[in-house]
């Protein structure tokens, strides 16, 4: 077997990148070429990847459509999903050739069924890294769209294919893959101290107030960021949208940024937004309070808010609040909150790497 990589990515936000992150560098600290193949939001986190051998711009799934930070638009998930499940078989055939081409030995995915169907056909070995699957949570817009059932199927029979699977912790969706295994939580450690960390915010000298990091998965221009920072004068928010420089009590870096979002994550005093995985492993590494928002109804949402109620101090906006920008009362709760004594191992990251390395024949 050749010692080459394909690392599949699924776009759909930022965290399945993180997390994979995490995994694929330490792979290729070990002279493993790892080729990226990615789309959408991934493909921005991608491209700065210095360890990865190559960077491709590949039709892995359309994710959800949002229309922001709240909204879903099932429609066009819908349209999106349907052409991406029409084209799966000439795709899959087309990345079977990409990855002969490629010499890999190894496909790895997190984690889109277009993964496992290419190494099916290139009759390669495939493992993947998720907490939930793609056909679980489109299945659960059955009711509503029927046509996502059917479509839901076509993606689990990809799924299917995948040699071994490597399960998170705050997991849904994966009783369907033959071959699993429960690994720690997968997260980015921070890369430098808190006081390091703190520089890195473009909070102004001498803030004193409780500095907010406003996590809404890229998607904060839907909300009127300023209005509310200003109905909230007792902190200090940074975002990822909005004023350059500071404005009163808001200030915001690009989303671009090449930042490391863990370090953010450090050097604020609490998160406000919307949980995603990501996101959440980074407050438990670094135990920090968060208030969580509605999400919309993506079916993970439930075990996400269990993980942070377990693990993290925590309140709740409902929409209307998180609208008005009525955020204090839930700050403060928080804040006050004593931090749970639950304990996670975090060390997912290592053993996964461990994982893909051995099936490569690699001896770490």
């Amino acid at each position: 077997m050749q010692k080459v990589l394909a690392a599949y990515i699924s776009g759909h936000g930022f965290g399945h990148f993180t997390r994979s992150e995490a995994v694929l560098s330490i792979v290729a600290r070990e002279g493993v070429p790892v080729h990226l193949r990615t789309n959408d939001r991934a493909l921005i986190l991608a491209r700065r990847a210095r360890w990865a051998a190559s960077v491709t711009e590949v039709d892995v799934g359309p994710g959800i459509v949002q229309r922001g930070p709240l909204e879903l638009d099932l429609e066009a998930t819908e349209e999106a999903l349907a052409a991406h499940v029409d084209a799966l078989d000439r795709s899959a055939d087309r990345e079977a050739e990409a990855l002969r081409e490629l010499g890999a030995g190894l496909v790895y995915g997190d984690v889109p069924p277009l993964a496992f169907e290419a190494a099916a056909r290139a009759k390669l070995e495939s493992i993947g890294l998720a907490n939930w699957s793609w056909s679980w949570i489109y299945d659960a817009y059955t009711k509503e769209r029927p046509v996502f059932g059917g479509l839901a199927r076509r993606l689990a029979d990809a799924e299917v294919r995948a040699t071994h699977l490597l399960a998170l912790p705050f997991s849904g969706g994966l009783h369907h893959f033959a071959s699993r295994e429960s690994v720690p939580l997968v997260v980015r450690a921070p890369t430098c101290s808190r006081e390091e960390a703190r520089k890195l915010l473009p909070v102004p000298e001498g803030e004193k107030r409780p500095v907010v990091l406003l996590s809404f998965g890229g998607f904060g221009d839907g909300i009127d960021l300023a209005s509310a920072a200003r109905s909230n004068p007792r902190f200090f928010f940074v975002s990822f949208a909005g004023p350059t420089p500071p404005e009163g009590n808001l200030a915001a870096l690009p989303l671009d940024h090449d930042l490391p979002h863990q370090d953010l994550v450090l050097a604020a005093d609490g998160l406000l937004g919307k949980p995603g995985y990501g996101t959440v492993a980074e407050a438990v590494v670094s135990r920090r309070a968060f208030v969580l928002t509605p999400r919309g109804e993506f079916r993970e949402f439930p075990i996400l808010v269990r993980a942070i109620a377990q693990h993290l101090p925590h309140a709740s906006l409902t929409s209307d609040e998180l609208a008005r920008g009525s955020w204090t009362p839930a700050l403060e709760r928080a804040f006050a909150m004593p931090a749970p004594e639950a304990s996670i191992r975090t060390d997912g990251a290592a053993v996964a790497a461990r994982r893909v390395l051995e099936r490569l024949g690699v001896n770490p």
